[in-house]
């Protein structure tokens, strides 16, 4: 087994994409066992044959429509009428709208991409810094990756076999524990930044009420979401289709901004998101079916328990080490190879197997903003039209102050399991 897994770094090191380095590696360890190869295609038809799994490319379309529908940009308009009066109000604004869109699409780089596009302009003509203003985006986005109805999570709960409902339960807190630290780094930006970051509009109550008015049919989608799969009346995947069917209706009859051409764009953006993530999803159950045959969770559970003594000392080195492959590897791939070894390790430590999950995903939160890949910094700078180094130097103290957070979580595992638990998911 070490041969193929040098094969599969030498490969990763050389830029292969992971999804070749995974389905290659895993046809020549078939070729070398002498097995047949009918049996590679079965792993890969078994790695997506599951209904969950379907909630996948109807909630990144949801996400897609919402914003070729006019529902991001009514979420950004009342968020500017909330806040829109207080010291950097765009950077308040940026904040509270990724927050609330993270609550519909579940997908960060979505989120991250509604959102920069919509204020953009206004922090341009402003005069914010907008590099600044692009990281902060950027991480506001990366909340998609924990909120319900987070995509990770809907992974990592079919990878893992959990219940769905528990882990969008489980990640609402630790999301918004992110909050008022990026509200204080952004104040105290915009205080030291200069007379351009001063609220330039008062309070208009009448305006937030028209605004709140015209969001409202788009804040329904997080309610029919979110309140039909806590309320017993769908799952998770028939929740993600509903939402697109709300999409639709709301952006073409209500907000009348969905023509043909924007849903056909949808439609083929999702497409590609799709097959991207299934690719790799069935790559990676291949693969983790051929480590799981030579033992090697068996060997590294031996490791652990041979030289972690506690618990707390496992939290620590699982959270360095998937901090550290944050950096290289994208999110789903962490998640796909990396928590089925890790979460039985976890549950023999006496860790609860959904707040485990919600602290892999938190952590592939922060991967996405942590250089060198950095994809929602990435996803911010490109649309900011500025240099990914200028924008990501930004980074820093959002990144900081997101990794308290995830030591929060990781070390008080009350803090994700009071919702689930609450609504009955936990024994």
């Amino acid at each position: 087994m070490s041969l193929f897994g040098g094969m599969a770094m030498l490969l990763l090191a050389g830029g292969v994409p992971i999804f070749f380095v995974l389905g290659l590696t895993a046809l020549v360890a078939v070729l070398y066992a002498d097995l047949p190869l009918v049996l590679l295609a079965h792993r890969f038809y078994s790695g997506l044959n599951s209904f969950t799994l379907m909630a996948i490319p109807f909630f990144i379309l949801a996400g897609l429509l919402m914003d070729a529908g006019g529902l991001s940009r009514r979420i950004v308009d009342f968020s500017m009428a909330l806040i829109g009066w207080v010291t950097g109000s765009l950077l308040m604004v940026a904040i509270v709208a990724a927050t609330a869109l993270a609550a519909m699409s579940g997908s960060g780089s979505a989120d991250t991409a509604a959102v920069s596009a919509v204020l953009q302009p206004e922090l341009r003509r402003r005069g914010y810094n907008v590099d600044f203003a692009a990281a902060l985006i950027s991480v506001s986005g990366t909340l998609a990756q924990v909120i319900p109805p987070s995509l990770m999570l809907v992974l990592i709960g079919v990878i893992n076999n959990q219940s769905i409902g528990a882990l969008f339960m489980a990640g609402i807190l630790p999301g918004l524990l992110v909050l008022p630290g990026l509200f204080f780094i952004a104040h105290r930006h915009a205080v030291q930044g200069g007379p351009q970051y001063r609220a330039t509009e008062s309070f208009d109550l009448r305006l937030l009420g028209r605004r709140f008015v015209l969001a409202l049919p788009a804040f329904g989608l997080g309610v029919i979401i979110m309140g039909g799969i806590l309320g017993g009346i769908f799952t998770a995947t028939e929740a993600a289709g509903v939402a697109v069917g709300y999409a639709l209706f709301v952006g073409a009859f209500i907000y009348r901004e969905l023509t043909w051409a924007r849903l056909w764009k949808a439609m083929v953006q999702a497409s590609a998101f799709t097959s991207g993530i299934l690719i790799l999803v069935a790559a990676a159950t291949t693969f983790n079916w051929l480590i799981a045959d030579a033992g090697v969770p068996a060997l590294i559970a031996a490791w652990f328990e041979a030289n972690v003594n506690n618990v707390w000392a496992f939290l620590l080195i699982v959270n360095v080490l998937l901090m550290g492959l944050g950096m290289v590897m994208e999110s789903l791939a962490i998640i796909l190879l990396l928590s089925p070894i890790l979460l039985p390790i976890a549950v023999g430590y006496g860790l609860d197997p959904v707040h485990f999950s919600v602290v892999v995903v938190f952590n592939c939160a922060i991967g996405m903003v942590t250089p060198p890949l950095g994809g929602a910094v990435f996803v911010a700078a490109t649309i900011a039209r500025r240099p990914f180094l200028a924008v990501v130097r930004h980074v820093l103290k959002p990144w900081a102050w997101m990794t308290i957070v995830l030591l929060l979580i990781a070390f008080i595992p009350g803090i994700s399991l009071l919702l689930p638990g609450l609504a009955g998911y936990l024994d």
